[in-house]
């Protein structure tokens, strides 16, 4: 009677096994990622200007993900990953739309998420269109997405 008991134990641990393993070619922490603080003069001139301008993110604003440039066909999206019990956030993720791959940022991360040329910028500070004055103060941390 112990053999039963045994394989059904084996096979659970299969196949939790399994969806470890398949989750992990699909996505990734975002703490994995190469990254690096980097100050507001060190972004890209694309990304300053998208930033100093009020009047091109004032649609985006309420948005979480920013992609620069705006008018071209958006290649990754933002999902927002519940908990299991409760109606809580439990992290989010950027998916790349083409490959489907997918990298989570963990609760209570400062946003906007910028995206340009396959780089992830976070803000170290919250609300930098509402409360941040000086740009130039504000550090973000860069991403290689490609990695």
């Amino acid at each position: 009677m112990k053999t039963p008991k045994l394989i059904s134990i084996l096979i659970a641990t299969a196949i939790i096994l399994w969806f470890t393993v398949f989750r992990g070619c699909t996505s990734r922490d975002i703490g994995y990622l190469s990254h690096e603080t980097v100050g507001f003069k060190e972004l890209p001139v694309e990304v300053q200007q998208y930033l100093e301008n009020p009047t091109d993110t004032r649609a985006d604003i309420n948005s979480m993900i920013l992609e620069i440039p705006k008018n071209n066909e958006p290649r990754y999206k933002l999902e927002t990953v519940k908990t299991w019990i409760g109606p809580w956030v439990d992290h989010s993720k950027v998916i790349d739309i083409q490959t489907n791959k997918y990298y989570e940022i963990d609760r209570g991360v400062p946003s906007p998420y910028i995206i340009f040329d396959d780089k992830l910028y976070i803000p170290n500070t919250y609300n930098i269109f509402t409360t941040v004055y000086d740009l130039n103060k504000v550090k973000f941390t860069k991403y290689n997405l490609e990695d």
